[in-house]
Formats: C-alpha cells, sequence, structure tokens
C-alpha cells in the first residue's frame, strides 16, 4: 500500500512540476517572447500617434513588448528606397536581434485595438513561421500586417519580399501589396509563377488604370488557390480567410468588435479623432468605449455573414466545405485548409520556368478566392 501511495504521490508531484513549467513557458512567452512591431519613420509616428497609443495599451495589458522602429535603423536596408520594401527588411533584420522563439505582430500604424481583452494566443499557438490573411473586400493577400516568428525561414521570406524593390515595374503595381503576392508564389513554390510573373514584369499603366494590375493579381489567385496551411521542408507558411486574422478593416464590420471572437484589431483607421471620440473613451488611460465598439458574438457574426453573402467573389457561398461562408462565418471559424487538403494547387520543382493557362472566365471571377481553378 504504502509502495503504490508513493508512486502516486511522485505522479502528482511530477504532474505539478509538469503544469508549473507550462505556466512558466506561458509567462516568459508573453512577457518577453512576443513583440507588437510598427515601421515608420518620426512624422509617420506623429501622424497614427493615437493609433500607436492604442497598441501600447494593448502591449502593457498583456505583457508584449511594443517596438516602434523608423527603418533606417539597419544600413543593409537603405539601399531599398521605398519604404515599404525597406519596412520587411527592416523586421528581418530586427528579427535577427531577438531570440529564436520571438513571435512578431507587425501592423500599419493606421491600426487601432477594438477588443484589448482578447490575446494574441489563437496566433502564436497555430505557430507558422509567416502568418498572412487575404484583405476584407480587396482581392490581394494584405502586406503591411502580418506576424512572423524569429525563424531562418521568416526572415528569408521578409528579405526576399524586400529585394522585389529591385523587380518593380514601370507601371502602378502597388509597392509591396502587389509583390507579395508573387513572394507567397515563389514560396510554396506553385506552378503557374512565370505566367504571374510576366504579368507583374509587364505592368505598364498609372494607377488611373488597374486593369492590368488586377488581371495579375487574379492570375496569382488561380495559382495560390484558397487560404491554407502550407508547410514545406524548410518552414511554414500560413494564410488566413478573409475576416479570421487578429487584424481586419474595421469600415466592413460597422467598426464592431467583441471580446470572444473576430478580429481584435480594425486597419484603416486613418484619423486619430477616430480613435479618441469613436474606439476610445479615454485613451491616455486604456479605456474603451465599450458602448460604440463591443457587440454581442451573435451580432457581430450576422453582421460578418450579411457581408460574405452580399460578396460571393470574395468569399465562399454555400454549405460543405471548410470555408463556405454559410457554415463558419457566423461563428468566426472559417479556418486555412490544411496542406495537403483539397482542393490544393500543384507544387512543381521547376516552379520559376512553371507557366499555366489562367482560367479567365466570368465564372472564375467571380471566385477570386481561388477555388475556381480545382472546384468542380
Amino acid at each position: 500500500f504504502l509502495g503504490v501511495t508513493m508512486k502516486l504521490v511522485a505522479l502528482v508531484l511530477g504532474a505539478l512540476v509538469h503544469l508549473l513549467n507550462l505556466v512558466k513557458a506561458y509567462k516568459l512567452r508573453s512577457a518577453s517572447n512576443v513583440g507588437l512591431v510598427v515601421v515608420g519613420d518620426p512624422s509617420f509616428q506623429r501622424r497614427y500617434a493615437a493609433q500607436i497609443q492604442s497598441l501600447r495599451c494593448y502591449a502593457e495589458r498583456h505583457k508584449y513588448n511594443l517596438h516602434i522602429l523608423s527603418a533606417s535603423e539597419y544600413e543593409e536596408c537603405h539601399r531599398f528606397k521605398d519604404f515599404f520594401f525597406r519596412k520587411h527588411c527592416t523586421v528581418s533584420k530586427f528579427l535577427e536581434s531577438q531570440p529564436a522563439s520571438y513571435t512578431a505582430a507587425i501592423f500599419d500604424g493606421d491600426v487601432v485595438v477594438a477588443a484589448p481583452m482578447r490575446s494574441l494566443e489563437k496566433w502564436i499557438q497555430h505557430g507558422a513561421d509567416v502568418q498572412l490573411y487575404n484583405r476584407c473586400l480587396f482581392h490581394e493577400i494584405m502586406a503591411g500586417n502580418y506576424m512572423v516568428r524569429n525563424t531562418p525561414f521568416a526572415r528569408d521570406f521578409l528579405m526576399r519580399w524586400a529585394e522585389y524593390y529591385d523587380q518593380r515595374p514601370s507601371g502602378f503595381s502597388s509597392a509591396d501589396n502587389g509583390a507579395i503576392q508573387l513572394v507567397v508564389m515563389e514560396t510554396i513554390q506553385v506552378e503557374g509563377f512565370r505566367t504571374c510573373f510576366d504579368m507583374y514584369r509587364n505592368l505598364t499603366d498609372k494607377v488611373t488604370n488597374l486593369d492590368n494590375y488586377w488581371n495579375y493579381v487574379h492570375c496569382t489567385k488561380e495559382a495560390i488557390g484558397p487560404a491554407r496551411a502550407w508547410n514545406m521542408e524548410t518552414g511554414s507558411l500560413t494564410l488566413w480567410p478573409r475576416l479570421e486574422f487578429y487584424v481586419a478593416d474595421g469600415v466592413f464590420l460597422n467598426r464592431w468588435a467583441n471580446d470572444e471572437v473576430g478580429p481584435i484589431m480594425h486597419h484603416g483607421v486613418k484619423d486619430p479623432k477616430d480613435v479618441t471620440s469613436f474606439y476610445y473613451q479615454d485613451l491616455e488611460q486604456c479605456q474603451l468605449n465599450e458602448s460604440a465598439v463591443l457587440r454581442p458574438a451573435k451580432q457581430l457574426g450576422e453582421t460578418a455573414l450579411h457581408l460574405a453573402q452580399s460578396y460571393p467573389e470574395y468569399f465562399p457561398k454555400g454549405h460543405g466545405c471548410k470555408q463556405c461562408a454559410e457554415d463558419c462565418m457566423k461563428t468566426f471559424s472559417c479556418a486555412p485548409l490544411q496542406d495537403a487538403e483539397a482542393p490544393r494547387p500543384r507544387q512543381v520543382s521547376d516552379f520559376r520556368t512553371s507557366s499555366f493557362t489562367i482560367v479567365d472566365s466570368p465564372e472564375s471571377r467571380r471566385h477570386s478566392w481561388g477555388w475556381s481553378r480545382w472546384a468542380v
């Protein structure tokens, strides 16, 4: 009996030690291994001081670091004269100075925290080296807000993105936002890279004529396919479906948020008065204007579903698929497909020379979320 009792005591003590280690690891990660990063020059920082203050409040609440970078810190990045490309070089170099397990959430300056009680734990735990998202009511992958871990894979991804500065076409290409589509394609090595790259390099029109730019983006969406968690030998990249990342364009959700579901931050808040008069009751004291911003989860979910149903060119319609709006949007549970999950684009070893015939029809244009090439 004594022997059994001692074994039980040992098991309990072992379990407690394991639990304490988990708690310690969690606190360590939260306190020192997660950072919010905003990159902008001094004038940019002054312009978006209110938005940055909301991030500062959020960082203090959740014990995250907050880093404000000017994009002038690293000499290796000075050759990128365009700020948006230099930004990603700066983040790559910044990561080199952080612990190996460091996770950085990168933000545009026009981002305000709308649901400060919720942490970034869902996306931190997801653990991909690079996490991006499809922007709401735009065809592109979003360039300004993303999450990266301090790994060789993520740092290389960011540097390759910055180096598209040297590949820019003569016409409008939306700077880093146009380039990110190709960086993702070459990272996951899907067929069609040459076709889309040639379209990118041949962009000659000015911003007043975006037809060819959107044709190029359509090519990349056909190649990349639905939002997915990609696993490669050297690392991982996840592309999140619309409204499933921790940032979204708040205007499309009536600037509402919830403490349990949906995006935590709202992007596209340009006017500091919106931060201080709508989002926050007392920004210096980090007091959210809860009556204006917070809504029940059901109401926010119904708003998201109505948006998705109104724009089928951005959200899969119907039932029976993992990202079908009617099945998952009300609960904000439209998850990325797993790496091997169908419908899956074809990866090729010679992706840089691989071309394909674009599916270009009214039907495919209605499916810019990337399923039309494989969907039955």
